[in-house]
């Protein structure tokens, strides 16, 4: 092969290399809004003077049921909540409890140890308008919040990155919640047990009215 022949099918190396590494990097985005999807997250639980690192995995069935499986950053399972939109259901590992209530801010106050209104997780995961729920958003100019305020003093604040990625930050009463959305895969639709939680054996149930 002449030098003339080498350079060329060099430069097709490079060329075709660099098409592929293309391709792989390129997020993935679901074909269907109601493509389940599993979202890999991140989260510093700031509450009074305890600071604890978490991480959350998602699993979405969007606009119908969320699921997040809760890890202390050594791998301990902390809990794992199915939220649906007239219901909430958890399992407290380390305690051994089954926890069923409404949807409402109180029965996630022994997950997070305060009262976190369910509808703003329910929105922020599933990309909804923050409307009807008392608080001043500002949106950017493709209509995504950018930050929302409280009567109360409370607030939300979203930086986007590249998609998936984004961090936002939720603000409330002595609690802070810095929130890192890292990846985002495809969920397979088979997996219909991936929103359904039975309540183990040897835990306690308790019912939130």
């Amino acid at each position: 092969m002449n030098k003339e022949k080498l350079g060329r099918s060099i430069i097709l190396c490079v060329i075709s290399l660099l098409s592929f590494s293309g391709c792989v990097s390129e997020p993935v985005r679901p074909a269907r809004v109601d493509q389940p999807v599993l979202i890999e997250t991140k989260a510093q639980i700031k509450n009074d003077n305890e600071t604890n690192t978490v991480k959350i995995q998602i699993a979405l069935l969007p606009k119908k049921a969320i699921r997040m499986e809760i890890t202390a950053t050594l791998g301990f399972s902390v809990a794992t909540v199915l939220m649906t939109p007239d219901k909430i259901t958890y399992a407290l590992h380390s305690q051994k409890q089954f926890v069923v209530g409404p949807f409402h801010e109180k029965t996630l106050y022994p997950v997070f140890k305060k009262n976190i209104d369910p509808r703003v997780l329910w929105r922020i995961i599933n990309d909804q308008a923050f409307t009807n729920l008392n608080l001043n958003c500002t949106l950017n100019a493709e209509s995504k919040p950018v930050q929302c305020a409280s009567v109360d003093g409370g607030s939300i604040k979203w930086t986007y990155e590249e998609y998936p990625r984004k961090r936002i930050d939720i603000i409330s009463n002595r609690f802070e919640m810095n929130w890192i959305f890292k990846d985002l895969s495809l969920l397979n639709e088979s997996q219909t047990e991936t929103f359904v939680l039975k309540k183990p054996e040897d835990y306690q149930e308790i019912i939130i009215k």
